[in-house]
């Protein structure tokens, strides 16, 4: 009995003391528990930590390996540069048709309908420059133009434009210009559009009328070509400036029958032009220029000086001298042309045209002397863009008969003196673009530029354009 009651105190005693050091070692083990717990998350930041200064690193040794290997291709490509530009020859081109030029084609024709025979039509009191342009009634084919052009090499660019006119081929233009002249100069040669006016730098393709002004096509023709040279400046000015002058032959100009085969300067010309950007939404051109070209042609029909002799008045040398102005405005809501725009165009020019006359050649009272017709003309359109596609415009466009100064000579000749009569033509048109490839036009014209003659005038025309096509001008 005694050994079964010690047992029992025993195991009593075994279990109170078990459960005092549970109750002891308990708080211990939850902090040891903690302190592992600290350690691993503070450990586990640290690798975070370690990863991420790890991966800057080595995103800045790529950026800096990039960089330097940036550096040295400039490098390379500049050494390269200056060993071209100090070589005596050109190096060949990279690949087999680097230089290849591009090629573009417009055609152009359509249907003209008029109330009088072109073939009788003339401009009174005045000297046409390149006749009044007229197609024959009916369907016709219009003029279609060849265009290659290409950098030559890294120091000019070369244009060729190609007029294929009712079977006849001839060149519109064909030159050269520099490319890295500097300084904001330009240098051009070769067979090229005048820089004079703003219509008249134009291809008949990018007009806004079928037909030119007729102030341009009286006193230039359709487009004044100059075999020559041409040198432009563009000033380093906020404002856009440029200053031109150009020297050489001018290719049927004053007379379509003009023969300039002599020495020396032929025409010469200088022009001006200044614009900019009136906020975001308008932009304008305003151009000056002055012109001057021997009158080469020998005994050249007048007709135009008088009514009464007719053809039988004939002109000798002397000079032609124009100026004029010309302005440009254009309108797009935010700089944004492609559904809306609006632009407007006029143009001045005075003509003095000086030259040795013989009065009534062809038949009894002959008289020779000093002659000088001073005479003007100008125009004004307007084109509106109203959809993406569609487009309308108006034009009017004068000209002045001027006077007449007559020497000593000439004293006392009957008829030598400018009719009374204003030449004029009103003209509205409505064009489709489905495409900057493609335009469809409809255009009529009342034209009282001969007297006693109105010619209602209807245009149904068409142009496409294939091939790579350079960007026009402003």
């Amino acid at each position: 009995m005694f050994k079964q009651t010690v047992l029992a105190v025993a195991i009593v005693l075994a279990m109170a003391l078990a459960a005092a050091g549970r109750a002891q070692t308990s708080p211990q083990l939850e902090d040891i528990r903690k302190q592992i717990q600290e350690l691993k998350d503070g450990s586990d930041a640290r690798i975070q930590a370690l990863e991420k200064q790890l991966k800057d690193a080595e995103a800045s040794t790529a950026k800096a390996q990039a960089a330097a290997s940036e550096a040295q291709s400039a490098a390379t490509q500049a050494k390269q540069t200056a060993e071209a530009k100090q070589a005596p020859a050109a190096t060949q081109p990279t690949s087999s048709n680097a230089f290849n030029p591009a090629l573009s084609l417009i055609l152009q024709g359509g249907y003209y309908n008029a109330s009088q025979d072109p073939n009788t039509r003339s401009i009174t009191g005045f000297l046409p420059a390149g006749e009044l342009g007229l197609p024959e009634r009916g369907f016709y084919l219009g003029e279609t133009e060849i265009t290659l052009s290409a950098n030559v090499d890294h120091l000019f660019y070369g244009q060729a434009t190609l007029s294929i006119d009712n079977g006849n081929i001839g060149a519109e233009e064909a030159f050269f210009q520099t490319t890295s002249l500097g300084h904001g100069f330009t240098g051009k040669a070769g067979r090229f559009f005048s820089g004079v006016g703003y219509e008249n730098s134009q291809h008949q393709h990018n007009w806004d009328f079928a037909d030119d002004a007729l102030v341009q096509q009286s006193f230039l023709g359709s487009n004044l070509k100059v075999d020559g040279v041409q040198v432009s400046w563009i000033a380093p000015t906020p404002l856009y400036l440029e200053l031109g002058a150009e020297g050489g032959k001018p290719v049927e100009f004053p007379f379509p029958t003009s023969d300039h085969n002599a020495n020396g300067l032929q025409v010469a010309t200088l022009f001006a032009r200044l614009g900019g950007d009136i906020g975001v939404s308008n932009s304008y051109l305003v151009g000056a220029w002055a012109l001057q070209a021997k009158n080469s042609a020998v005994d050249q029909p007048v007709g135009f000086v008088d009514g009464v002799t007719g053809v039988s008045n004939l002109a000798n040398g002397g000079n032609t001298k124009l100026w004029g102005l010309d302005f440009v405005y254009k309108w797009a809501p935010e700089g944004d042309r492609v559904d809306r725009n609006f632009k407007f165009i006029a143009e001045w020019m005075h003509r003095s045209f000086d030259s040795t006359l013989t009065y009534a050649a062809a038949g009894p009272g002959t008289q020779s002397g000093d002659f000088t017709a001073n005479q003007s003309g100008w125009f004004v359109q307007g084109i509106y863009q109203f959809e993406p596609a569609w487009r309308a415009g108006l034009r009017y466009g004068q000209l002045d008969e001027g006077s007449y100064d007559l020497g000593p000579g000439l004293a006392g000749a009957p008829g030598l003196a400018p009719p009374d009569f204003t030449p004029k033509r009103v003209s509205a048109m409505l064009d489709w673009s489905p495409s900057e490839f493609s335009r469809f036009r409809l255009q009529y014209n009342q034209d009282n530029s001969q007297t006693g003659t109105t010619d209602n005038q209807i245009y149904l025309q068409y142009i496409l354009s294939l091939g790579a096509h350079g960007a026009h001008k402003f």
